[in-house]
């Protein structure tokens, strides 16, 4: 009980959150994991903790998690110079639904992060997209802070506060299997165009998700374009209103395929989405220019099931106005396979592939200058995701990095793993 108090105590004071991606999710998944279930240590839902405590919690709305996660790579081969890297990320969050107060479909979320280590892209490869998806804002910050009211039996959900555009756009399960920051868990390119923010860093906005029919999911966001408020320095608590770059508007629209109960063939998911970024850009030949609008396709799709085993492809693709996105062109896509041996249905074989295209009107600028033009750069990578039970993984990496920033830098050979525990 004193454990429970103090940890509670912790999580009041940096606003919790978790350092795996889908934080949310995975809380009601633990609430629906302590209403029906009570398994030992070693099949239980985290490294510390009570069950017993923690099942009592769930069923009065209560879900706190931590977890932590570090990436470990090296370069053997190619780079401006060998070596290694460790990242780590440690986080904490809350989740509170408010039903047994009366207030149905009513939560509070936080959760707060704790980020350590150094990038091997940046010390040793000086490549543009991180081989270790967990570095980034190395420091303790408050990420999220909303209030999220759920309506229409989960047809109609509102989040209002501090938010993290990329756990709600531009965004999939399927990209979590990677250890690279071109997948996990956004297509990265969007955060050298704009200030779009994602974990660990949040900013003011609201969020709206609907189904107007079965089967189809439109979303729609507002948040407040600040980069400032992302550096360090604040940790995650400069709350200020002010917007450096105007307002992103955003909207996404899924078609959902093979989702309702009684379906019976292989899920998918169609997203088609847009963002209007309202503020002024630099253009690389000089002077502004007003608003910056993004399109995104994002598509997976099953296509093979037998028992554990499913095979499911999936593409992402992003376009922008190339006079003032370092990125008008940026594209991956990957292959996951899930329980590829009999006796291990949550492993999984996860194949990828980046190419992100640099913008053609800074490469005319680069050239004029003396400069060697930026290209594209292109990033294949291979893991075996070794799921032990609820709260422990391996995932062993290989990366290979080809034009890394675009120029004739050595293509990088990169070989490590990423570890991940839910502590509690």
């Amino acid at each position: 009980m004193i454990q429970y108090v103090l940890l509670f105590i912790v999580c009041s004071v940096y606003a919790a959150g978790t350092s795996f991606r889908g934080a949310k999710e995975q809380h009601d998944e633990i609430e629906a994991y302590y209403r029906h279930e009570h398994r030992d240590w070693w099949q239980g839902s985290a490294l510390f903790g009570s069950d017993a405590t923690k099942e009592r919690l769930a069923q009065n709305g209560i879900t706190i998690l931590s977890a932590y996660t570090t990436d470990m790579i090296g370069n053997p081969i190619g780079g401006k110079a060998r070596g290694f890297a460790y990242a780590g990320s440690y986080g904490v969050s809350i989740d509170i639904k408010l039903t047994q107060a009366g207030l149905k479909g009513f939560e509070i979320f936080s959760s707060a992060v704790w980020r350590t280590g150094t990038s091997l892209s940046q010390r040793k490869i000086d490549n543009q997209f991180p081989v270790q998806q967990v570095f980034g804002s190395q420091t303790v910050k408050l990420n999220e802070l909303y209030l999220m009211q759920t309506l229409l039996n989960g047809n109609l959900v509102f989040k209002l506060g501090r938010l993290d555009e990329g756990n709600d756009f531009l965004t999939s399960p399927l990209y979590w299997q990677f250890v690279n920051n071109g997948f996990d868990g956004n297509p990265i390119s969007i955060f050298f165009n704009v200030p779009f923010v994602a974990y660990p860093n949040a900013t003011w906005g609201a969020f709206l998700m609907f189904k107007p029919v079965r089967r189809l999911s439109a979303k729609f966001g507002a948040y407040n374009a600040n980069s400032n408020i992302q550096k360090n320095k604040y940790h995650g608590v400069n709350f200020t209103f002010k917007s450096t770059n105007g307002v992103i508007w955003i909207t996404e629209w899924c078609v959902l395929v093979n989702q309702e109960p009684e379906d019976h063939g292989m899920p998918g998911n169609y997203k088609a989405g847009y963002f209007y970024l309202t503020g002024d850009e630099p253009k690389f030949t000089g002077g502004k220019q007003h608003g910056d609008p993004c399109y995104y396709l994002l598509f997976d799709q099953m296509i093979y099931r037998r028992e554990a085993m499913t095979l499911t492809p999936f593409i992402s693709l992003v376009f922008a106005p190339p006079n003032r996105n370092l990125f008008p062109i940026f594209f991956n896509c990957g292959l996951v396979w899930k329980g590829p041996l009999p006796k291990r249905p949550n492993d999984s074989i996860n194949l990828g592939y980046i190419y992100g295209k640099y913008s053609w009107d800074q490469a005319q600028v680069q050239s004029q200058s003396g400069i060697e033009p930026q290209n594209y750069e292109t990033i294949f990578e291979l893991n075996y995701w070794i799921q032990f039970n609820r709260w422990f993984y391996i995932a062993p990496d290989l990366q290979y990095v080809l034009h890394p920033k675009g120029r004739d830098t050595p293509n990088a050979f990169c070989i490590g793993a990423q570890i991940g525990i839910n502590v509690y």
